[in-house]
């Protein structure tokens, strides 16, 4: 059925345009200043924004959902709130053998008709265990381990993040860019050095700036005759070669606000990536008091009570990016739409409103409020 979205401010790679978008049999045909044919289905968009649909490339779950575990209920939380491409992040918490379960009902999931899911984020193994909130079982970095799970994950792995000083990563890292996979660093605490050789080695991505990332001379920020160290999120946004994960809660508990406008403007638009790194919270949020973190909508602390993950969406997460930066919508579909999806080699099928791509569209205010969902050219939500 020919569909057209009209009287829409249409958001294109170029700029915003007042026009439309049509589509057909799941697929754009053309968006822009079109002239929808007279057999269209027309849906008035009332002057709304119509973007692409969100791209999230790393997330643990959603809802009451664990990705590893209910991948497709997962997705449809996210779904809902605009992400039509997901990635299922699997841990370095977890042990081989849910590695090894995750992936399967993963791939599973993925074989459904109409599912969001897009693929899989290999969070770790081997990230270095002095940063992240989960328990940490060390996995030592093995050929015949690696080899497995990428076995077992063929064709489903888009992104996989490492610490790069760790033992073995180097071999590691030329492994997965043998691959084809997104290669990114994270929970590290990479130094200038090191992380330019796994740049030479194919890193791309930095997850969650800011975040489970230390300092490569110890854990705490050491200050020597008054001067302060630089850190692994120093050396990594000193770069122009790489793209950034962002978290961006309602309350600015993962990157404080300054961090944010820092990270807006030092790398721009164009190389930030807003993501959710959504897991299942282990308690109620109503039973906190207002002044408590634990009481936000978005944030997300473990039995210990420590920060780990969130509760995030991706069209909250775009309205926390606004609120601490004043981004316009054109940067925050980029940050949300059209830079992960690139990042992850998506980006030939989702991620921008251009015809033959999947027809994944978003209809939004100018505060990322959402009015509906398509997914594969059929309203969802």
């Amino acid at each position: 059925m020919l569909t057209a979205i009209t009287n829409a401010k249409v958001v294109l790679p170029e700029g915003l345009v007042d026009g439309s978008i049509l589509m057909e049999e799941g697929r754009i045909l053309a968006a822009g200043r079109v002239i929808p044919p007279q057999d269209a289905v027309i849906r008035d968009a009332r002057g709304q924004y119509v973007g692409p649909g969100f791209v999230d490339i790393h997330c643990h779950g959603g809802g009451t959902a664990l990705g590893h575990e209910q991948p497709l209920e997962a997705a449809r939380h996210h779904l809902a709130h605009g992400t039509t491409s997901l990635l299922i992040s699997l841990a370095y918490s977890l042990t081989k053998d849910q590695w090894v379960e995750g992936i399967a009902r993963i791939r599973q999931a993925m074989a459904q008709p109409g599912t969001s899911l897009a693929g899989i984020h290999f969070e770790g193994p081997y990230t270095n265990p002095q940063y992240g909130a989960r328990s940490q079982r060390a996995w030592q970095i093995r050929e015949e381990d690696y080899r497995l799970l990428f076995s077992l994950a063929e064709g489903l792995v888009r992104q996989c993040t490492y610490a790069p000083e760790m033992p073995g990563a180097r071999d590691f890292a030329r492994y997965v860019k043998s691959r084809q996979v997104a290669l990114a660093a994270g929970h590290t605490e990479m130094s200038p050095a090191v992380l330019a050789d796994a740049v030479t080695d194919g890193v791309t991505l930095i997850i969650h700036l800011f975040d489970a990332m230390g300092c490569h001379l110890g854990r705490e920020s050491i200050r020597q005759t008054g001067v302060l160290q630089d850190s692994a999120a120093d050396a990594a946004l000193a770069r122009t070669d790489l793209s950034y994960e962002l978290i961006c809660d309602s309350r600015a508990v993962h990157v404080k606000p300054a961090n944010m406008q820092l990270a807006y403007r030092a790398a721009g638009a164009d190389k930030l990536i807003l993501i959710t790194d959504a897991t299942v919270q282990p308690y109620d949020p109503a039973g906190f008091p207002a002044d408590d973190p634990r009481s936000s909508i978005d944030l997300n602390y473990n039995s210990e009570g420590q920060l780990s993950g969130s509760r995030l969406t991706m069209d909250q997460a775009c309205r926390n990016m606004k609120k601490y930066t004043c981004a316009p919508v054109m940067d925050l579909f980029k940050m949300a739409a059209g830079n992960p999806a690139r990042a992850v080699g998506l980006d030939a099928v989702v991620g921008s409103l251009e015809a033959g791509k999947e027809a994944n569209i978003v209809l939004c205010d100018e505060d990322m409020n959402l009015s509906a969902v398509f997914l594969g050219g059929t309203q969802v939500h």
